[in-house]
């Protein structure tokens, strides 16, 4: 009897469940948004090196440091109830305070840069597409904030259940989009621009293939979303480590398949005066193609889905930047969890409003802010611990050296871009 409750927990343990889809279509969908939206931009004004980078770093330099961030938080012992892991057990009560506050710092700009990219793709959806008159950018940003604090102030399960249920439409799309315009590929898209790159300065080169670093770690960053899966999978009888590990891998199959499709799909479609079009306008990819490369389909379809990611991906990194500024609230004020979230709110929304009502640009804005404070949290911060912590010991190998020589690069990028 006591063989058979033993092989039967492990079954449960291992068995692939919809709550597991559901976890796996969460990380999806806050990772596949903006990001990704951008970084055609990035390349096909950028050159066609940085395209091949992509191909050879976007994968290493995604997948085995979210994998190693999650077996971190699961070791995370130290929170009990349903409040996030944040390196609490390795840090102590001051060092998880400070670690909580680095995080809503590190990632807060990231919703600020998926919220003026939403109201960028809405202004113009409104006004290019369907021809309406301008629309004033306050009131639009006004709306806009508004409906999705409301769909925040409805908790974890809520978010992650709608991140899920857009998180496959949206994959689709983007998938069926690329496949659209392969008949209107043109390698003289890459050809001609590399040799363009072979006329340009070499420390022009180089800069641009470093300040990339911080674009890919920041479109194919899904830590916010790591921290409420391991909340999750600690729980009795949800699967633990290994199961936790497996959804971040089998995610992140799903995420580089399709971001590197669409972008090469992009890349050879798209005459480089678009992407140059874009990147003035701060527009993403979706909102300036005119389809003329597929079908005309595109020209309607691709603002919509554009205007969907950014709202899937703003949620998905909202909600554990809302649940720990919550947290924090809590613990500062003594107030109840409702009053705390509610005092929490009022100043994301005040700078969220003021940020994306000035429209800054959104890439500077990842590659000098947003990619930098990320790659401290996702890649050096872990790697300390793993070799100053005993109990993180098995974690140490070539795993985390590749996660310290990407960290020390994507943060290096901030200090070269200055000069």
């Amino acid at each position: 009897m006591t063989i058979h409750l033993v092989q039967d927990s492990a079954l449960s343990r291992t068995r692939w469940t919809l709550k597991d889809t559901v976890w796996m279509l969460g990380i999806y969908g806050a990772t596949v948004g903006a990001g990704t939206l951008f970084l055609p931009v990035e390349i096909g004004t950028r050159g066609p090196l940085v395209l091949f980078m992509l191909l050879v770093l976007a994968f290493p330099l995604s997948m085995v440091p979210h994998v190693l961030i999650c077996r971190v938080f699961m070791r995370d012992h130290t929170t009990a109830d349903k409040s996030l892991p944040m390196f609490g057990t390795f840090f102590g009560a001051r060092g998880q305070q400070a670690i909580r506050a680095y995080f809503c710092l590190a990632h807060f700009p990231v919703t600020l840069v998926y919220a003026i990219s939403l109201v960028n793709a809405l202004d113009n959806l409104f006004t290019v597409h369907f021809h309406f008159a301008q629309v004033n950018r306050a009131l639009l940003t006004f709306i806009v904030l508004t409906c999705l604090f409301l769909v925040l102030s409805k908790g974890r399960e809520k978010v992650v259940n709608i991140l899920s249920a857009l998180a496959l439409p949206f994959a689709l799309t983007i998938v069926a989009i690329a496949a659209i315009q392969i008949p209107g590929w043109h390698l003289t898209n890459i050809t001609d621009a590399l040799k363009a790159t072979n006329n340009a300065p070499a420390g022009e080169t180089i800069k641009n293939l470093w300040l990339t670093l911080p674009l890919i770690t920041f479109a194919f960053c899904s830590t916010p979303m790591i921290s409420p899966l391991a909340a999750h999978y600690r729980e009795k009888g949800n699967g633990g480590e290994e199961k936790s590990v497996r959804v971040v891998r089998l995610a992140y199959g799903l995420i580089f398949f399709s971001i590197i499709f669409f972008v090469l799909s992009c890349v050879l479609s798209t005459p480089q005066e678009t992407f140059v079009s874009a990147k003035a306008q701060n527009l993403n990819v979706l909102s300036v193609m005119d389809g003329n490369s597929g079908s005309g389909i595109v020209f309607f379809v691709a603002p919509l889905i554009a205007v969907l990611g950014m709202t899937k991906s703003f949620l998905g990194i909202s909600l554990p930047v809302a649940e720990t500024f919550t947290d924090l609230t809590v613990s500062l004020t003594g107030a109840g969890k409702t009053k705390s979230q509610l005092i929490a709110f009022i100043p994301m929304f005040a700078v969220s409003f003021a940020v994306v009502y000035a429209n800054p640009d959104v890439i500077n804005l990842i590659e000098t802010v947003c990619g930098p404070l990320i790659a401290i949290f996702l890649f050096l911060i872990p790697a300390y611990l793993i070799y100053t912590r005993d109990e993180l010991h098995n974690l140490r190998g070539m795993a985390t050296i590749t996660v310290i020589l990407g960290g020390l690069l994507t943060v290096s990028a901030l200090i070269y871009s200055m000069f």
